[in-house]
């Protein structure tokens, strides 16, 4: 029974990555925009209520990676270790999202930027992911320090480390991310990370004529 159990599970997870797998295609070819679902299941050849079996909106075909792992950002903070700052947290988290990455084909990568780029739909449903797990944060952050709720310091201290988080998947901040060598990437996720790490009393600070 338990065998059974686990290759169905494995089918339905293989079904799944087909599914996104065969829209990103399309995607990057045509548009997100320019693409339905019954297209996708046409090109996959399932039905449409199959694809939304497996996906309850067309922008999830593209971004159900990047809610869980929204999800595991705040997991991250939520579970670590006595001792242990969110700072440091969300590094090793930041981390861990850019050796996923560096690990996917570059033609993948390459063209889930192209479908996101092409879309203000998809742009939106990014922000407000992360606007989510930054909110999530905030909570987080506002128990373990007994905030007041008119303290803004979780909130702002979430949205910081929201975006430090991003950097592990070498678009945001990184001008030249398709030139940038994973080691790079990783130097450049630790430097920023440093530099809030230390405080910024110091940075940017005007030097005199």
């Amino acid at each position: 029974m338990t065998q059974a159990l686990g290759l169905r599970e494995r089918k339905k997870r293989e079904q799944r990555r087909q599914l996104a797998e065969v829209a990103l295609r399309l995607f990057a070819r045509r548009g997100f925009e320019a693409v339905t679902v019954a297209d996708i299941a046409a090109a996959a050849g399932v039905s449409d209520k199959t694809v939304f079996n497996y996906f309850a909106t067309k922008e999830d075909l593209v971004l159900d990676g990047r809610e869980e792992l929204e999800s595991e950002l705040v997991r991250a903070v939520r579970e670590r270790a006595p001792g242990t700052s969110a700072l440091e947290a969300v590094r090793r988290h930041a981390h861990a999202v850019a050796e996923r990455m560096g690990a996917l084909p570059e033609e993948r990568r390459s063209a889930f930027r192209k479908v996101v780029q092409g879309s203000p739909a998809l742009h939106a449903r990014m922000r407000q992911l992360s606007l989510r797990s930054e909110e999530q944060l905030a909570q987080v952050l506002a128990e373990e320090t007994g905030a007041a709720a008119s303290d803004p310091t979780p909130r702002v201290v979430a949205s910081t480390l929201g975006m430090l988080a991003r950097l592990g998947f070498g678009a945001v901040g990184w001008p030249d991310a398709k030139r940038r060598s994973h080691a790079e990437t990783l130097a450049g996720i630790d430097a920023a990370f440093a530099a809030f790490a230390h405080g910024l009393a110091d940075y940017g600070v005007r030097k005199g004529r």
